[in-house]
């Protein structure tokens, strides 16, 4: 999130350059407002600052400031004091006469606990500007029962990289290969009907998805098959081992540009038997997957799969689930599969959601565990 916003800051600032001037006032001015503490899909409470600075003050001068989050764990929370330091701006220098406000966020990631946040500003001629604040991390009442991924007084930099490497975890406990399929849609629907590029934050529900199923204890061998509807193409493939891989999915994301295509034209027919030839092939064989999960935003084309491929699907006996990332509820391909096969669907509109998914789906995945 604070990435993006940074890139935002930098294209408002990218102005035509004129003659840099200095100021002699020792301040500046700034407001913020609170930012959270909310829960994010890694399981981690976002809190920080949201902060507002008058353009008018950058008049003839380039915008470069350095940001500081000093947070401290207070009140009985354990934990470490931790610095986090942002630099933003541009080399451009702002025009006189421009009106309005340069706002961007600050922010850290915490695990329960009360904190004291206190921030710096300072621009390149030495001005300033500070302020305080305390917040808690707590569990929202739609929330109990999620496990959150940081200890109490764990203060983290929020800007993590999303598809950073996932370690395999030990399951002492299973005695046999238990493995696991996951298809993972890599097509955003956006506004009016229209399929988008990707971007970090449409997919960081599916890759917190992933990275959950990756330290189920039912299985113990992974298996990524990521494609798009659009394109009508496996996007990246990933056979059976120990964790996902994530660092294709980068790579990935910069490439599809499907900006222009409206859903309304995948419906000719041809994105069925796409589908139709991926599941057959990733999921029949002499030796077929205990778990599949369906990942991602689900489109409609109308129609459903044959009811042969159907039946032969059914015989497999593997637990079967789709994480439904979709703005909006509609009877969707992917959806419409899984029930069709006797498995569950899943919303993932907030955090709390994806760790009853993921619950849910332990759940029926332990019971089809041999004894």
């Amino acid at each position: 999130m604070v990435s993006v916003l940074r890139l935002a800051l930098l294209c408002c600032l990218a102005l035509t350059p004129v003659a840099h001037g200095l100021t002699d006032s020792p301040t500046i001015r700034c407001s913020a407002k609170s930012l959270g503490p909310f829960l994010d899909f890694e399981f981690r409470f976002v809190a920080g600052h949201w902060f507002t600075m008058p353009v008018r003050q950058f008049w003839e001068q380039s915008v470069q400031v350095r940001v500081t989050l000093d947070l401290e764990p207070i009140d009985g929370t354990p934990g470490e004091p931790k610095r986090v330091v942002q630099h933003l701006g541009s080399e451009r220098v702002v025009p006189k006469g421009i009106k309005g406000d340069f706002n961007f966020p600050g922010a850290v990631t915490v695990g329960l606990g009360k904190y004291r946040s206190s921030w710096t500003i300072q621009d390149i001629n030495g001005r300033k500007c500070s302020g305080s604040r305390t917040f808690t991390a707590k569990l929202p009442n739609r929330a109990r029962g999620v496990e959150v991924s940081l200890g109490p007084g764990e203060i983290v930099d929020t800007n993590m990289y999303i598809y950073r490497s996932e370690k395999s975890v030990p399951r002492p406990h299973l005695s046999q290969v238990r493995k696991l399929k996951v298809f993972l849609s890599l097509d955003v629907l956006g506004r009016r009907g229209r399929v988008v590029r990707p971007r970090t934050f449409h997919l960081m529900p599916q890759v917190a998805a992933l990275r959950q199923l990756s330290r189920s204890p039912s299985f113990n061998e992974f298996s990524l098959v990521a494609f798009s509807f659009e394109d009508q193409r496996v996007l990246a493939r990933q056979e059976y081992g120990p964790t996902f891989d994530f660092r294709p999915l980068s790579k990935i994301t910069q490439q599809l540009r499907p900006e222009q295509v409206d859903f309304r034209d995948l419906m000719k027919g041809s994105e069925m038997k796409f589908f139709e030839r991926l599941v057959e092939q990733e999921i029949e064989g002499p030796d077929p997957p205990h778990g599949v999960v369906f990942l991602g935003q689900d489109m409609h084309f109308g129609k459903r799969l044959p009811r042969s491929v159907l039946d032969r699907l059914r015989h497999i006996g593997a637990t079967v689930a789709f994480f439904d990332a979709s703005r909006y509820a509609w009877a969707g391909l992917m959806g419409s599969l899984v029930r069709a096969l006797g498995g569950r669907e899943y919303r993932m509109k907030a955090p709390s959601d994806l760790a009853r998914a993921i619950s849910s789906f332990e759940s029926q995945a332990r019971a089809s565990i041999p004894q």
